[in-house]
């Protein structure tokens, strides 16, 4: 409505104004151009005293003064300085609004009488208006006779021909009607009335729209011609084809009507917001966001959904969007109706909404992507592993033939000392004993490093766990764990320059170097080892940052396929050989870093990838505690080990000794039992992960019944935590032990939980 309103004012042929009591112009349509030849900006830069005669401006001043806090109209008339120099005498027809102080004027000129128009010449108005695009009739009230007719109204009806009579003032509207009879101009024109107003007339314009048989639609516009006394000797009718700008109106509800279906039917959540306050949301949002009805939110700042870690990051993009630019698709947590968040991709930009200047946003949640994400880094990683296990399995016998062969040996050694012999071959064989079990035991903390740089490798996270890398850590394991795949292929070289640290996480690190390490490999044929070389150079990067190059004297790639390399599933290798998934995600994980991976390739020649990181910033991560010194052992403390590996258990108590007295429990149960009949122990040593009931369930149970004893815990880990137990861990203090047993870390942890008792 607001906009017709405005269409109205701009099209109507009576001069419209807005003015003020003070007499400034606040307002006028395009008739006003016509009529006095002023433009709307002259007309309309500052007040109108200036444009009236100065014999009338005392006169008029006092009239609007006199509107001021009334709400009744007022007709007037005064001479009005033309941009000729002229002077046209105007009737005024005023309504005040007291609340908004504004006075609402429809003008005219004065007298609006046929004879009004012979005096400034008809001809004259009958050259000036053939060339407008609507058509203009003019009709004398008391006698029917048509005054006026322009050039489109007669080629609507067909009355060319009538044109003579028309300017001779012969024709009446009764002929007119006659004569367009089964015209398009028909419908509109029977509803014509030539009836004189010989009262004052206070009648609004009248308006009809009329659809013809041929599809087309005509608007009507009628308005009487009155003089100063607001009598209405003649009625002014305006005749337009307004099928195209209907055609276009309902072209824009149609458009209306279908962004508001796609909005709501849209997968992904979006919002617009004016002033940072919500004016829409779509039923995704309001689900993904926990709210019922988007009312919740309309009218809510923008705020209140976003994650307070990433507000500094939203404001700035929302000044971005306001300013007129596009916020870029970038990760934002946002904040659920019950408190916890979730991820999605979010994206902004500045439009117009509901005729005003607007910022829609578009956010779509990426939480089971991020899921699949992991899920797929996860399988690549544990497909490595597969690949690599007879690796692997090189890199754990040959320590371990050494320690069950010695640990053998050293039983058979302690076997013959118990025979009679000489005191020499008695030291000698405790000598060599000794010698077996420090070698086994050398053997064992190989064994131990493997499987925890193994665990490293594939731990299950869905999050990453960044911290300062020295890249030659995971560098290093990564060619141990590809041993087995490189010696039978190529010589390896390494060439290791001094390069900052990294801000990376360790494990996803060397997935990327197994991944091009193995995919090195893979492209040098068996058997020909002495021929062919693989090459790590770790250097310094640009803008200070790290570059490993990784190049193998292999097949090389095509240039047709070198820019397809990175998509997930494509893969150069034969069937059964690859995912083609290895090569998409080290180049994701990468990005995520900061960092890059490119490919240089020549066919038979070979390939080499280069990863660029960016060096850790100095502030990048807290400081590491420096390691805790080892207390003064603390009196005797009863301790119990709930443990469902008896071997497990027993090696711990003999590693606690013979100071503190231990009491085993062989499953979650057991310990549960004796942790409820009120024993009283000082230490408690619980597995993480037992069959009946793990040690998460225990710790639970017993912070409810003897929350005491809860800060007496201490965690048993054999490294290979689920969610859930990552999750326990870190909610509570960090009193965990890792298998195999640490001693000294051991024996600090009794000191601890002792002194806290």
């Amino acid at each position: 409505m607001e906009q017709w309103a405005h269409r109205f004012f701009d099209l109507s042929t009576d001069l419209l104004a807005v003015l003020d009591t003070e007499g400034r112009i606040l307002q006028v349509n395009p008739a006003w151009c016509g009529a006095v030849g002023w433009t709307r900006e002259a007309l309309m830069d500052g007040v109108c005293w200036r444009f009236v005669h100065p014999e009338e401006l005392e006169s008029l001043k006092a009239r609007l003064r006199a509107l001021r806090g009334t709400d009744t109209p007022v007709r007037f008339s005064c001479r009005w300085r033309c941009a000729s120099g002229a002077w046209t005498r105007l009737s005024w027809c005023v309504v005040p609004s007291a609340p908004e102080g504004r006075l609402y004027c429809t003008v005219r000129p004065a007298p609006a009488a046929a004879e009004a128009a012979e005096s400034v010449g008809l001809t004259s108005l009958w050259s000036l208006s053939d060339g407008l695009p609507f058509g203009l009739y003019l009709v004398e009230s008391h006698s029917g006779r048509v005054l006026y007719a322009n050039h489109r109204f007669r080629q609507m009806g067909g009355l060319d021909t009538l044109e003579d009579a028309l300017r001779r003032g012969e024709v009446t509207h009764a002929r007119v009607l006659e004569w367009t009879r089964g015209s398009s101009l028909e419908p509109a024109l029977v509803h014509i009335d030539s009836r004189v107003d010989t009262e004052p007339s206070t009648s609004d314009v009248d308006v009809l729209e009329v659809s013809l048989s041929n599809g087309r639609i005509l608007r009507r516009l009628a308005t009487p011609m009155r003089d100063v006394r607001g009598v209405s000797p003649c009625q002014l009718y305006i005749f337009e084809d307004v099928t195209d700008t209907r055609r276009t109106e309902e072209a824009l509800q149609r458009s209306a009507t279908n962004f508001r279906k796609l909005t709501e039917c849209l997968p992904d959540g979006l919002f617009v917001h004016r002033d940072r306050r919500f004016v829409y949301v779509n039923p995704m949002l309001c689900t993904s966001l926990g709210y019922a009805h988007p009312e919740e939110l309309i009218g809510q700042p923008i705020w209140c959904i976003v994650h307070p870690d990433d507000l500094p990051l939203v404001r700035q993009r929302v000044t971005t969007a306001v300013s007129g630019g596009v916020a870029p698709v970038q990760e934002i947590r946002y904040l659920r109706k019950d408190g916890s968040s979730y991820d999605a991709e979010s994206t902004g930009l500045s439009l117009e909404f509901d005729g005003q200047e607007a910022v829609v946003v578009i956010a779509r949640d990426i939480t089971e992507r991020k899921r699949m994400q992991a899920q797929l880094l996860q399988t690549d990683r544990m497909a490595l592993v597969g690949t690599l296990a007879a690796g692997m399995g090189h890199e754990i016998n040959n320590p371990l033939s050494y320690v069950l062969t010695n640990i053998r040996l050293a039983l058979e050694n302690t076997q013959r000392l118990k025979e009679p012999g000489s005191e020499r071959e008695h030291a000698d064989n405790l000598q060599e004993t000794e010698d077996m079990l420090r070698e086994a035991h050398e053997g064992g903390l190989r064994v131990r490093d493997i499987v925890r740089d193994l665990k490293l490798f594939s731990r299950q996270t869905e999050e990453e766990n960044k911290a300062e890398v020295d890249v030659l850590k995971p560098l290093e394991f990564s060619l141990k764990m590809a041993q087995g795949e490189l010696r039978h292929r190529a010589q390896l070289v390494k060439r290791y320059e001094p390069v900052p640290r990294v801000f990376a996480d360790e494990s996803r690190l060397g997935q990327v170097f197994l991944n091009l390490l193995m995919n090195a490999a893979q492209a040098i044929p068996e058997g020909d080892a002495a021929h062919h070389e693989i090459s790590v150079w770790v250097r310094p990067g640009p803008s200070g940052g790290v570059a490993i190059d990784v190049r193998d004297t292999g097949v090389g790639i095509a240039p047709e396929l070198l820019e397809r390399i990175f998509e997930p599933f494509f893969t150069t290798k034969p069937v059964g050989m690859g995912t083609g998934l290895g090569l998409s995600i080290c180049h994701g994980i990468l990005r995520d870093l900061g960092g890059e991976l490119s490919v240089r390739s020549k066919p038979g020649r070979g390939s080499t990838f280069t990863l660029h990181l960016p060096a850790a910033a100095p502030a990048s991560v807290p400081s590491r505690r420096p390691p805790s010194r080892i207390l003064p052992a603390v009196g005797q403390g009863r301790l119990l080990i709930i443990d469902d590996e008896p071997a497990v258990a027993r090696s711990l108590a003999r590693l606690i000794g013979p100071r503190h007295q231990v009491t085993l429990a062989g499953s979650g149960l057991e310990g549960l039992a004796r942790l409820n009949g009120q024993e009283p122990f000082d230490v408690i040593f619980c597995d993480l992960m037992m069959p009946d009931a793990t040690g998460m369930d225990v710790y639970e149970q017993v912070r409810e019944a003897r929350p005491e004893l809860a800060r007496r815990f201490i965690f048993i880990t054999g490294g290979s935590f689920t969610p859930r137990a990552r999750r326990f861990l870190e909610s509570v203090p960090e009193r965990w032990l890792e298998k195999p047993f640490d001693e000294q870390r051991l024996h600090r942890l009794i000191n601890e939980v002792l002194r806290s008792t």
